[in-house]
């Protein structure tokens, strides 16, 4: 016996105990609220039973018409559970418009008090282990479950207001508003049920930002992919199926390709065991070369350096005009240290590094157009100076504003070391 099966065990022997005694009180104390409160534990009893067969059936391994496994089981289960819970809510309020207005007696109200306690007890047990599972079954179970709770506040409530019907006359209709409140709490929590699962069945993804997030992060962690270009989670049940196209160097072979594909996978299989299935498609980074930057560039480099400074730091007139200074001074000092990147015979931005120390490569300038951006050609090119450099010091310095570059530059190894009122500097020890 699996444990989800244990659990909703524990919870159709509480439920038949609990529907038995309202029942019978209810026929003893002349409650028809708590008749229908009785009524709605076998419908917990009913939803339970189709809910064990529900999680055993998903839990087949996948066949020939099912290479993704049977996990949709579940969902089609939980729909099972919502149109009986429906039914019955249904069935209640029209039992209750037709019902004889007649006083109960207060043994209704104490066993409602009882049942108050069992039911939140017993829900919050079912909607702890669906959680902790990972089961829809269990979690549309013990929401169902929970709906008890509130109906037999109501039930308690009625009984109370009914003995003063004698006095307020308005008050001996407490029981039969009481059950088709029930009714009503019945159809709501059905109709939830529902929506939900029809979603799953839909082939409904993952949209949590930060668990996307982090599966992206734990992709780029492989070596020369250097771009997530898109993902997707897929909910099977209690499992997932992950697809994602992600950019890798266009130079690498197919076979080292297929291996940083498999680390991948594995990393992402570790990282959540619900993740059974994974396709991940291979897209080669956009074909780009460097080009030893000439005085003719100059003019070009100098209008790439002052977007760069407007675009990161958004500096006042006297400070551009610093910059601008300081970068006319270094590319009269370092222009053979620059690069433009080609793209489709088209200068798209420039590249720059140099010594400045032995051991140590200074990066000073990296800049791409905007439109070329999204193909990761930056995370490629630093790619190729980590590789070119590999036993000495790589720096640079980054404005604090600019947190996409710092969470690139934190990706590919580097560090902060130390930063002043506007950057940052990052190095990165590439002595391996």
């Amino acid at each position: 016996m699996d444990k989800v099966t244990k659990v909703m065990s524990v919870s159709m022997i509480t439920n038949t105990f609990l529907s038995i005694i309202k029942i019978i009180t209810g026929f003893l104390s002349n409650s028809s609220a708590l008749i229908a409160d009785g009524i709605h534990p076998f419908s917990d009893l009913s939803t339970d039973m189709v809910a064990v067969i529900g999680n055993y059936l998903s839990r087949k391994p996948a066949d020939e018409k099912h290479p993704y496994g049977h996990g949709k089981i579940e969902y089609i289960t939980s729909i099972i559970i919502s149109f009986v819970i429906l039914i019955l809510g249904i069935s209640i309020i029209y039992g209750s418009i037709k019902k004889e207005i007649i006083i109960p007696s207060m043994i209704a109200a104490i066993i409602s008090m009882i049942t108050i306690v069992a039911k939140l007890l017993l829900s919050k047990y079912i909607i702890k282990k669906g959680k902790e599972y990972q089961s829809n079954i269990l979690l549309a179970s013990g929401y169902e479950s929970s709906t008890d709770v509130i109906s037999s506040i109501v039930v308690l409530i009625s009984v109370v207001l009914m003995q003063l019907g004698q006095i307020i006359s308005i008050f001996r209709y407490a029981d039969i508003i009481a059950s088709i409140l029930v009714g009503l709490l019945i159809v709501r929590i059905g109709f939830e049920i529902l929506k939900e699962n029809m979603s799953h069945i839909l082939e409904e993804q993952e949209t949590n930002p930060t668990y996307l997030k982090l599966l992206k992060e734990l992709i780029l962690e492989t070596e020369d992919i250097t771009h997530v270009d898109h993902l997707m989670v897929l909910k099977y049940g209690f499992y997932y199926k992950l697809i994602a196209e992600v950019s890798v160097d266009a130079e690498i072979s197919v076979k080292k390709a297929h291996e940083y594909i498999h680390q991948a996978e594995n990393r992402l299989k570790k990282f959540d065991p619900k993740i059974i299935y994974v396709t991940i498609h291979i897209n080669p980074s956009k074909d780009y070369h460097l080009i030893k930057a000439t005085k003719k560039d100059l003019k070009q480099i100098n209008q790439y350096r002052l977007e760069t400074i407007i675009t990161e730091s958004s500096p006042n007139e006297k400070e551009q005009n610093r910059m601008i200074k300081y970068i006319q001074k270094t590319l009269k000092e370092h222009i053979l240290d620059y690069y433009m990147i080609i793209v489709d015979n088209k200068k798209i931005g420039t590249v720059g590094y140099y010594e400045i120390e032995p051991n140590t490569i200074f990066i000073e300038e990296l800049f791409i157009e905007k439109s070329y951006r999204h193909q990761q050609i930056g995370t490629s090119i630093l790619q190729k100076i980590k590789k070119q450099y590999k036993n000495q010091m790589l720096m640079l310095w980054v404005y604090k504003n600019n947190s996409v570059a710092i969470s690139l530059y934190r990706h590919l190894g580097f560090k902060q070391k130390e930063e002043t009122q506007e950057r940052i500097k990052m190095t990165l020890d590439n002595t391996f």
